[in-house]
């Protein structure tokens, strides 16, 4: 039977074209998405400037937050055997004319793969190097912002290497100034002598240097030191490739078993004929499962050179969008390869079994008389399975709407489109049934005659009507829903703005500000408070079953309340000094303390600390609120990220006019420049859409045309008894119209049932937010494919002569 298959495939080339289609994007999507997940498991970050360091010293890069080093250690290593010498290096964050930088010391040049090829080493204070890339020319004198000032600097070399416009490099004097942390330095880089062994050098500086607060580095490993922001970012990675790869097999299936099941009704005189003549229904499925199995492979083999471009590409929008690590390496090893592979060939072989299930069972005579106008679709596992679907879809949207709240509603409401979309798709002929019973007056009464005959066309042939409405139905529901929970979520979520009750806040384009800027805008007239905000990560050691997180908020004692939207339950905020800290309610109660009781915190760094309760609060984030002095001294660079400010915006601009590098945002705008967490479940639902829709196009084109592709007979006859062809254009145009509504009013109950619960989680209303604008794009272009891929392949088939066609298919 193979070879039958094999031989018989060049006479379907449509239906070949449409299964290897559909299973060739499947195949490179999950193979993409393994990669995806595997480079978030391995959470590879491979150095790019500190890649001519085979060894590094430097804190644990597994804590939060980089915790800085002795710069002895320099000294110590410089001792060990194997060792050339031993290089400190710090990162200061530096606003350049066109950007943000990172300035470094001179000397740790050596540990980098760039060279010096303009100018000199800078020797003074106002002397510094930069990129070629930068576009500064040597001898010129430029502003560079660090901790919100801006400092003149001239310009004496220039640079050359696999590095972009953001480096600076200082004096060695002046880089341990700007750094602003005496005898210590964020890493040492060891350099080796030639033919010293990388991890017998690194097992005796172990010994030599290493230790609680020290570890060694070499490989990857480097790179989680020179980018500290990348670290743990591959969850978010695993998390995306897992929902993204799973719904994608789902969505795939859905569109191979519809392709594969209409070509198989197009099949069934064929079957029902090679029945009649003694094949058995083993040899009829092994006969669809052959052909399957061969466009499957096809498939496959090629989607596989795919996937890695495809996955490498995805990898760097997510990076750019900021929902992954933009270092983070793509690795795709044979396991994701092997087990996309193996989900596609499955896949394909499980749609093709069901599909050609009902063709091998049914009796020859019955398969004859069906061959030309296709009747049965029920079955009793198809309804067991669409009672299953709508069931799970009615249960998760009681779920969504009376337990889940917030953004956690998303995990629930998701499912609960693709399961009501599983549903209606199995039960679309009674469906369809319906639909065209609903429309057949309204139809007629605005096509005339052919609105009539679409109408009868659609009623007499519904279930192929049914397979046309399913992909329609599928584009528009799942991306209306998933669009608009995206929508309803932003719209619903206060966020950042709605922690605050200050007026402004103050940030900056390097990302770090002076210690001083709080006490200078607090005495500015018409500014009520001012306060700092440094956030880090912290845990309870040792509580419940483990270590449990929480955010710290380093803040300004006495503007609190001011500034914060917090609500004192006990205590008194101002009494934030030294070792203390103010807890949630909700963590108060938790760990069972009271004010005036000593809690245990190991904050982002590692670094433990016993900290005073000295206020329970309410409201705002559910953080801790730290004194920021004792929060700077456990976080990166050591430096102010944010001040906040109530009063008067105006009364700033004496501040912006001493540090051109402040940018001053109202609360709105300091929302919108964070918002990661946010960004990931966009991307997710984004990236869903465009899949759905890529999965929705290809199978209705391809429903389309086949479907207008067997009825060449039945076009034939009505030329040849008058019809013209603008009549017959005429038809099938409302014949998808027809199409269209139905599948837009059974998308419209998916996205209905999915958004209302939403919304009642999110925000309490009945109704979800977003422009109606995005709905009439989605429902315009759905109904324009449908439109065009009718008419086009119903005029490629009547440039036939009605009399060859009528011949042919006798």
């Amino acid at each position: 039977m193979l070879g039958l298959a094999l031989r018989t495939l060049r006479f379907r080339l449509g239906g070949f074209a449409a299964s290897f289609t559909a299973l060739f994007l499947g195949a490179a999507i999950v193979m993409a998405c393994g990669g995806l997940m595997e480079s978030g498991i391995r959470d590879a970050i491979a150095p790019q400037r500190l890649a001519g360091a085979p060894l590094l010293l430097a804190g644990d890069p597994a804590h939060l937050e980089r915790s800085p080093v002795p710069e002895a250690l320099a000294g110590r290593a410089d001792a060990v055997p194997g060792v050339d010498r031993a290089v400190p290096d710090v990162s200061i964050p530096v606003a350049l004319p066109g950007g943000d930088a990172t300035g470094h010391l001179w000397s740790a040049l050596a540990l980098t793969p760039y060279r010096l090829t303009t100018g000199r080493a800078p020797e003074s204070a106002d002397e510094v190097v930069l990129d070629a890339k930068s576009g500064a020319a040597p001898g010129s004198v430029i502003g560079l912002g660090v901790a919100g000032q801006e400092r003149q600097y001239r310009v004496v070399g220039l640079l050359s290497g696999p590095v972009d416009a953001g480096t600076a490099y200082f004096a060695d004097d002046e880089g341990r100034r700007l750094y602003g942390r005496p005898g210590r330095v964020d890493l040492v880089g060891v350099l080796l002598e030639p033919g010293a062994s990388v991890d017998a050098v690194r097992d005796a500086l172990a010994g030599a240097v290493g230790g609680r607060d020290v570890v060694v580095l070499a490989g990857d490993e480097r790179g989680a030191v020179e980018f500290p922001d990348a670290r743990g970012g591959g969850e978010d990675v695993i998390a995306l490739s897992a929902v993204f790869g799973g719904l994608a097999i789902m969505v795939a299936m859905f569109v191979v078993a519809g392709t594969l099941g209409l070509s198989v009704q197009q099949r069934h005189r064929e079957m029902a004929l090679l029945r009649a003549i003694g094949a058995t229904p083993g040899q009829l499925r092994r006969l669809v499962l052959g052909e399957t199995a061969f466009v499957a492979l096809l498939a496959t083999l090629l989607g596989w050179p795919l996937s890695g471009y495809l996955g490498q590409w995805l990898l760097s929008r997510l990076g750019a969008a900021g929902v992954a690590p933009a270092h983070l390496a793509f690795r795709q090893g044979w396991v994701p390869i092997a087990v996309g592979a193996g989900i596609s060939l499955l896949g394909g072989l499980v749609a093709a079994f069901v599909a050609g299930r009902g063709a091998a069972i049914t009796k020859p005579t019955e398969a004859l008389v069906e061959a030309s106008l296709q009747t049965r679709w029920f079955s009793v596992p198809r309804l067991v399975f669409a009672l299953v679907c709508l069931g799970g879809g009615v249960a998760l949207s009681i779920i969504t709407a009376l337990v889940m709240s917030g953004p956690v509603a998303a995990s629930t409401a998701g499912p609960t489109a693709m399961l009501w979309a599983s549903g209606l798709a199995l039960l679309s002929p009674a469906a369809a049934k319906v639909l065209i019973a609903l429309l057949r007056w309204p139809v007629r009464a605005l096509a005339g005659l052919a609105g009539y005959l679409a109408v009868l066309n659609a009623g007499a042939r519904r279930v192929r009507v049914a397979g046309a409405i399913t992909p329609v139905m599928l584009a528009t529901g799942l991306a209306t829903a998933l669009i608009y929970l995206q929508t309803t979520q932003e719209g619903g979520a206060g966020g950042f703005a709605d922690a605050l009750r200050a007026d402004a806040v103050i940030s900056s384009s390097s990302g770090s500000l002076p210690a001083e800027l709080v006490a200078e805008a607090a005495r500015l007239p018409g500014v009520e408070a001012a306060s700092a905000l440094v956030d880090t990560e912290a845990f309870f050691p040792g509580h419940g079953d483990g270590d449990d997180e929480i955010t710290v908020l380093g803040v300004t004692p006495g503007a609190v309340e001011q500034t914060l939207a917090v609500t004192v339950d006990r205590g008194s905020v101002a009494d934030l000094r030294g070792d203390a800290v103010a807890l949630p309610k909700k963590w108060a109660d938790e760990l069972g303390t009271a004010v005036g009781d000593t809690v245990e915190l190991r904050l982002g760094d590692g670094r433990s600390v016993r900290v005073e309760v000295v206020a329970v609060h309410t409201g705002g984030y559910e953080s801790a609120l730290m004194p920021v002095d004792l929060v700077l001294d456990h976080v990166n660079g050591g430096q102010l990220g944010q001040v906040l400010v109530k009063g008067s915006a105006g009364a700033l601009t004496a501040l912006t006019d001493k540090y051109p590098d402040l940018r001053v945002l109202d609360p709105a705008e300091a929302s919108s420049a964070g918002g990661g967490g946010e960004q990931t479940g966009a991307w997710v639902n984004y990236l869903l859409v465009g899949m759905i829709l890529a999965y929705a196009v290809i199978s209705l084109v391809n429903t389309l045309v086949i479907a207008t592709g067997e009825r060449r007979r039945e076009f034939a006859l009505q030329r040849l008894i008058g019809a013209t062809h603008g009549q017959i254009l005429r038809m099938v145009g409302v014949e998808a119209v027809v199409v269209s509504l139905g599948g837009i009013l059974l998308g419209g109950i998916v996205s209905l049932v999915t958004l209302i619960p939403f919304a009642l989680a999110v925000d309490g209303s009945w109704w979800p937010s977003g422009p109606i604008g995005i709905y009439l794009v989605i429902v315009g272009a759905v109904t324009g494919l449908t439109l065009l891929s009718t008419l086009l392949s119903t005029a490629h088939v009547l440039r036939t002569p009605p009399v060859e066609a009528a011949a042919t298919l006798s």
